[in-house]
């Protein structure tokens, strides 16, 4: 029934389609505007009706205001029907292709329903039932009786076949069970004891009349036997498969397997006596002041000499982590060092640069204002004021100009020295001006100034967003530790 709907659907669409051929537009969209123009001439409510009664016209008519209404109008419903169109289209194709991809997964084929193949996946179908009726006039009717959701379980293996692959595992497991062995009749190491076998159905369980010597992992235990001592073990695969008939079935097999003590090689045998000629001398000497040690064993002369327990190698190893590790910390405060310096001469530029607007204005020339702010600096030296690199190099400038040094070569080194582009660009503009004169350098200074103050406020706003993150962390802790002042308390309120 539900195809024959979909079929409709798409059936009333070509006939739209068809109908719709003096339309202007193209694909849906000349099927909307063929609907548009009908229900306006018809009068229905597909369009210019629905908007009346809505608030849209309204909007439109706000927004095109000068005669623009009704091809607005037009523009804005047939766009509305186009969409419209386009998504019950998608919904029927769609729709038809889950009906056809259900059609082709269905399981019902000549009354019977088809399982996958064996090691297949269980499915599920709903089936609905009809009860077939004759009437009198020889008419035949069928009456829904109801539905039916079904699982369809996997084709399984039969008792027989079942059987014959149990037979042939239990062939193949007196070999996979070796591990390192060389035969069940001599078993020394441990065995490898499988839970399945590829290739075949069934779940394998392992039981064992003694799990001291060999456990249902295939340990073997038997540390405590002497070499070429044995013992007998039996083993028993417990094979189980289900055939989705309650309690499955399961067949079993006994595997005998003879463990002997531990092979040992001449060093570990050797070893071995040595702890049990240690051990004999401990219990015969338990009450005497003193243990004596074993120094001849068989045809073996032993030599005794007591390791040192201090911790020499270790401590020299932490030493060095250390050390590489206070040298790694040093370098980054050193560069800390740095960048706090360069970070402080760029936050004091600008107050220099308008002292030097300031002392130039008042007729000082260049020498003399680095000696007027050097002197200043000294004064707030005096005062208890810190250390400020930017007046350091100042008055680094003013010893050289008065121990010889040309002018240009000392404001030269002082751009070098303070590696930061605003005292270059200075020392450029004091060196420029030593070449071409007074004439411009206070308008080129005070030009200076204002981008100087410029660029502080900048910084200043950088720094800002870096304390800022900078105590993101520390918040987040806080909030860690408010919640759980909050949540260990309630939980252990609910507990009790």
């Amino acid at each position: 029934m539900e195809i024959y709907i979909y079929g409709l659907i798409l059936a009333a669409y070509l006939v739209l389609w068809f109908v719709s051929r003096g339309s202007e537009g193209k694909g849906a969209g000349r099927i909307a505007e063929y609907l548009y123009e009908r229900g306006r001439a018809w009068g229905q409510k597909i369009g210019g009706g629905l908007l009346r009664e809505s608030g849209v016209r309204r909007d439109l008519s706000l927004l095109y205001p000068y005669g623009r209404l009704q091809g607005e109008e037009k523009k804005f419903c047939v766009g509305r029907i186009r969409i419209a169109l386009l998504i019950i289209l998608a919904g029927d194709i769609l729709a038809v292709a889950g009906y056809a991809a259900a059609e082709g997964n269905m399981l019902l084929r000549d009354g019977e329903l088809i399982r996958e193949e064996i090691g297949g996946e269980d499915r599920s179908t709903e089936l609905e039932a009809y009860v077939v009726q004759e009437a009198e006039g020889g008419d035949i009717s069928k009456v829904h009786q109801g539905d039916y959701r079904l699982e369809v379980r996997s084709r399984k293996f039969s008792e027989n076949e079942a059987r014959s692959m149990a037979d042939e595992v239990f062939a193949l497991l007196p070999e996979r069970i070796l591990g390192e062995n060389e035969s069940l009749g001599r078993v020394t190491k441990p065995l490898d004891l499988p839970g399945t076998v590829e290739g075949y159905p069934f779940e394998i369980a392992w039981e064992s009349s003694s799990y001291a010597l060999v456990d249902a992992d295939g340990t073997v235990g038997n540390s405590g036997m002497g070499e070429g001592e044995s013992r007998e073990v039996t083993l028993t695969a417990i094979l189980s498969y289900d055939n989705g008939i309650g309690g499955g079935l399961r067949w079993s097999r006994e595997y005998p397997v003879t463990v002997f003590g531990p092979e040992l090689s001449a060093e570990d045998a050797l070893s071995l006596r040595i702890r049990e000629a240690i051990q004999s001398a401990d219990a015969r000497s338990v009450s005497e002041t003193a243990m004596p040690l074993p120094y001849e064993m068989e045809e073996e002369s032993l030599y005794w000499e007591e390791k040192p327990a201090g911790t020499g190698m270790a401590m020299l190893v932490f030493s060095g982590i250390v050390a590489f590790l206070a040298a790694a910390v040093m370098g980054s405060r050193l560069h800390e060092r740095v960048v706090q310096r360069e970070r402080q001469m760029m936050l004091d530029y600008p107050r220099i640069i308008s002292k030097f607007v300031l002392y130039l204005g008042a007729g000082l020339s260049i020498r003399s204002t680095f000696i007027r702010l050097g002197e200043e600096y000294t004064k707030r030296r005096a005062e208890g004021l810190g250390e400020q690199s930017a007046y350091e190099e100042i008055l680094l400038v003013c010893r050289e100009l008065a121990s010889g040094v040309p002018e240009a070569d000392a404001y030269a080194d002082f751009g070098q020295r303070c590696r930061s582009r605003q005292y270059t660009r200075l020392s450029a503009i004091l060196a420029q001006n030593l070449k071409k004169g007074n004439q411009e350098l206070l308008s080129v200074m005070q030009q200076e100034a204002k981008a100087s103050f410029e660029e502080r406020q900048n910084t200043a706003r950088k720094l800002g967003e870096e304390a800022e993150t900078k105590l993101l962390l520390p918040m987040i802790m806080m909030l860690a530790i408010t919640m759980l002042i909050i949540i260990i308390p309630a939980y252990y309120s609910f507990a009790a």
